[in-house]
C-alpha cells in the first residue's frame, strides 16, 4: 500500500527534480576548486579569555609577611573572582551556542540478508573506502524496469572515488541552489564523518547514504525542506520524515542528525534501512525512499507520485556519474 506521509507530489522543490550534475556546478564556479586530499580541519577552538586590566601578577607572589587576615581577604578575592568569570563564560557560552540541539544517536540495522549481498547494505568498515572498482566511467545510461536491470553491486565504484568525484558539488551547490552560502571546508568534513559514522551504526553501506544525499540536496547542509502532498516536513541533507534541519550554532551534531533521520529514519517514517529491509536491494529501496512504495509494474522508473529518474539517477552516482549530461526525463 501507498504510503503518501512523506513521499512528494507535484510540488517539487528544486532538489526534488532531476539534480543538476557537477557540471552544472562548475559553470557557476567563481573560485579555484581545492586540492582533493587537502588537510582535514579540525574544531576551532574558542580564544582564550584575557585577565582583567587591573590584575597585578606581583600582588599574587608569596609573601612570607603576611598575616593570616591579608591571606583570607586576597585568597577569598580570588576565589569570588573565579566564581563571577565562571558565570560570564557560562552566559558567553549559551548566548554564543543558543538553545541545546536535541539528537540521539540510533542503533537499528538492516537485517534482510538480501541487501548484504545484491547491494545497499555491508558489513565492512566503512574505514574501508578502497571498496569498489575505482573511480568507474563519468557517463550517464538511462535505467528502467526491474531492479535486475540495474548495474550489479559489483559496478559500484569506491567510495573514496565517489567522494573525491563529487567534492566541487559539495563546495559550491548551496549557491547554485539559492540555498545561501556555500559548504565550508569544515562542514564538509562534517558531512564526510556523519556518513562513515552512521554507515558503521546502520550497516548501509556509505555508497548508498552519500548516493541519497547528492539526489536530495547535492550535499548542501541549507538545502529548503520541501513537503509532501499530506503536508509532511521533509528536512535536511536526505529530505527525511519530518527530520532535523541543520543548525549553524550546532553544525557537526546537526549534520549527524540529519544523516541519520535519512539513513535510520524517524518516528514519521522510514530511512534507507526500513527499505533495504522491506526490499532487500538498493534500487527497490531508492523508489521505496522516494515514492513510499514499489509501482505495480515493478518499473522503477516510474514516478510513481514522485520522482520518474530518482533510481536511475542513483544508480549513475554509484558507477561514477559525475558530470556527464544526464539523458532521463521525468515525462
Amino acid at each position: 500500500m501507498p504510503k503518501p506521509e512523506r513521499y512528494y507530489s507535484q510540488n517539487y522543490s528544486l532538489v526534488d527534480n532531476p539534480v543538476l550534475s557537477s557540471a552544472d556546478v562548475r559553470g557557476y564556479d567563481e573560485h579555484p576548486l581545492n586540492h582533493v586530499g587537502a588537510e582535514r580541519t579540525g574544531r576551532v577552538e574558542g580564544a582564550t579569555r584575557a585577565p582583567p586590566a587591573d590584575y597585578d601578577s606581583n600582588s599574587m607572589k608569596k609573601s612570607g609577611g603576611w598575616t593570616r587576615k591579608k591571606k583570607m581577604v586576597v585568597f577569598g578575592s580570588i576565589a569570588a573572582l573565579a566564581v563571577i568569570i565562571a558565570i560570564v563564560v557560562g552566559v558567553a557560552v549559551s548566548l554564543s551556542h543558543g538553545s541545546t540541539y536535541s539528537y540521539t544517536p540510533l542503533t537499528v540495522q538492516v537485517t534482510n540478508d538480501t541487501a548484504f549481498t545484491d547491494g545497499g547494505a555491508t558489513r565492512q568498515s566503512a574505514n574501508n573506502v578502497s571498496d569498489g572498482i575505482g573511480a568507474g566511467t563519468d557517463v550517464y545510461k538511462y535505467y528502467s524496469g526491474t531492479a535486475a536491470n540495474f548495474p550489479d553491486l559489483s559496478a559500484w565504484v569506491s567510495f573514496e572515488n565517489m567522494w573525491e568525484g563529487n567534492l566541487h558539488t559539495l563546495q559550491h551547490s548551496c549557491k547554485l541552489l539559492g540555498d545561501g552560502a556555500n559548504n565550508s571546508p569544515k562542514v564538509i568534513d562534517y558531512i564526510f564523518d556523519a556518513i562513515q559514522n552512521r554507515a558503521d551504526a546502520s550497516l548501509v553501506d556509505h555508497r548508498f547514504i552519500f548516493a541519497v544525499i547528492l539526489q536530495e540536496s547535492n550535499g548542501c547542509v541549507l538545502v529548503k525542506s520541501s513537503k509532501s502532498s499530506s503536508g509532511v516536513k521533509n528536512p535536511g541533507l536526505m529530505q527525511s520524515h519530518n527530520g532535523h534541519s541543520y543548525s549553524a550554532a550546532h553544525s557537526n551534531v546537526s549534520i549527524t542528525a540529519m544523516v541519520q533521520d535519512g539513513t535510520q529514519g524517524t518516528d514519521d517514517g522510514d530511512g534507507l534501512v526500513q527499505n533495504l529491509d522491506n526490499y532487500g536491494d538498493a534500487y527497490r529501496a531508492a523508489r521505496g525512499y522516494n515514492s513510499g512504495y514499489i509501482p505495480t509494474s515493478g518499473n522503477l522508473s516510474e514516478a510513481a507520485g514522485a520522482t520518474a529518474c530518482y533510481v536511475s539517477d542513483i544508480a549513475n552516482r554509484l558507477t561514477g556519474w559525475v558530470n556527464a549530461t544526464n539523458t532521463c526525463t521525468e515525462s
